[in-house]
C-alpha cells in the first residue's frame, strides 16, 4: 500500500508541488539533460520532425538494426488551431511568453480569484510564483501547450467559448477506451504513455548520450512500473514536467526511458482557455480526473 501510494503520489503532476493535480511521471539524473526542442503539432495532427545530424562523407555508417521494428499502438492527434485564428495567435503569443518566462504576460491570463488546479484548490498569481522561471507551473503550462490543442467540452461555468491543451488525454480515451470490466482504480491510466512526437528516441538509460534502443511516433507504450518503484522516493517527489524521463517498455520487450517533453500521461494536467469579455484567461487546469 505504501509504495501504491507513491504510484499514484507521482501521478499528481501539479499537485507535488502546488497541491493538486496527477501526471506520473519520473525524475531519474536530471543533470545529464538539457532542454530539447520544442515538439510543434500541424493543424493536421502531424508533429514537425527533428532536424538531422548530418553525417561526413568521410563517415561510412555502421549498419544497426531497425529501431521501430515492433507493433505500435498508434494514435491519431488532430489539433484544431487553425480552425480559428483568434486563438492561433494567442497561443503562438502564449508559447513565445512560456519560452522568455514572460511572468507579466502569464500573469495577465490567470483570474483574480485564483486558477483551480488538479483537485486541489485555486492558485492566484502570488501561489503560482511566476517571477521564478524555475517555478513549477511554468514546466506545467510548456507541457501542457507542447502539444494538439482542441474545443474545451461545453459546461455551465460559462458560455464563452474555450479551448483545452493537449487533448492527447482525450483522444487516448476515445481511440483506447478502457474496458468496461476491468476493476476500478487507476491502474489502466497509470499503466500508459503516450508519446507525442516524429521518431522520437527511447534510450537505454535517462540520458542524452545513452544508446537509442527504440523510436516512436504518435504511439501509446507501456509505463514501466517496476523501474518506477525501484526510484528513489526524493527522485520522484522531485520530479519535473519537462526536463527528466519516463520508464517505458516497448511491444518488443525492450525497456528504455522517454524525454517528458514527448511523454504524456492520461492523468496529465491539461489547460483550458475561455474569452471572457475579449480577454483570454486559463479558467481551469485539470488533471487526474
Amino acid at each position: 500500500m505504501k509504495r501504491a501510494s507513491w504510484i499514484i503520489a507521482i501521478a499528481v503532476s501539479s499537485a507535488a508541488v502546488l497541491g493538486a493535480g496527477i501526471a506520473a511521471t519520473v525524475r531519474l539524473n536530471p543533470s545529464s539533460q538539457p532542454p530539447s526542442p520544442q515538439v510543434a503539432v500541424s493543424p493536421s495532427g502531424s508533429v514537425s520532425p527533428s532536424p538531422q545530424v548530418a553525417v561526413s562523407p568521410a563517415m561510412e555508417p555502421s549498419p544497426s538494426p531497425k529501431l521501430d521494428d515492433f507493433s505500435h499502438q498508434r494514435i491519431s492527434l488532430v489539433d484544431r488551431t487553425a480552425t480559428d485564428p483568434e486563438f492561433a495567435k494567442f497561443r503562438q503569443q502564449l508559447q513565445k511568453a512560456i519560452q522568455t518566462r514572460d511572468a507579466r504576460f502569464v500573469s495577465a491570463l490567470i483570474p483574480a480569484k485564483g486558477v483551480p488546479i488538479g483537485f486541489g484548490r485555486s492558485q492566484t498569481v502570488e501561489d503560482l510564483k511566476l517571477t521564478d522561471p524555475k517555478a513549477m507551473f511554468w514546466s506545467i503550462l510548456e507541457k501542457a501547450m507542447g502539444a494538439n490543442c482542441g474545443f474545451a467540452e461545453p459546461d455551465a461555468t460559462t458560455s464563452a467559448k474555450g479551448w483545452i491543451c493537449p487533448t492527447v488525454s482525450r483522444d487516448f480515451y476515445r481511440q483506447y477506451p478502457p474496458n468496461p470490466n476491468a476493476a476500478p482504480g487507476l491502474g489502466y491510466e497509470l499503466s500508459n504513455v503516450i508519446v507525442v512526437g516524429d521518431r522520437v528516441n527511447v534510450r537505454a538509460l535517462p540520458n542524452l548520450n545513452s544508446e537509442v534502443v527504440g523510436v516512436l511516433t504518435n504511439e501509446v507504450v507501456k509505463f514501466d512500473q517496476k523501474r518506477f518503484e525501484n526510484s528513489q522516493e526524493e527522485q520522484i517527489k522531485a520530479f519535473d514536467p519537462m526536463s527528466d524521463w519516463t520508464p517505458v517498455v516497448l511491444p518488443n520487450r525492450k525497456q528504455g526511458y522517454v524525454y517528458n517533453r514527448y511523454a504524456y500521461r492520461s492523468l496529465e494536467n491539461r489547460a483550458i482557455f475561455k474569452n471572457i469579455s475579449g480577454k483570454w484567461q486559463i479558467t481551469e487546469m485539470p488533471g487526474g480526473d
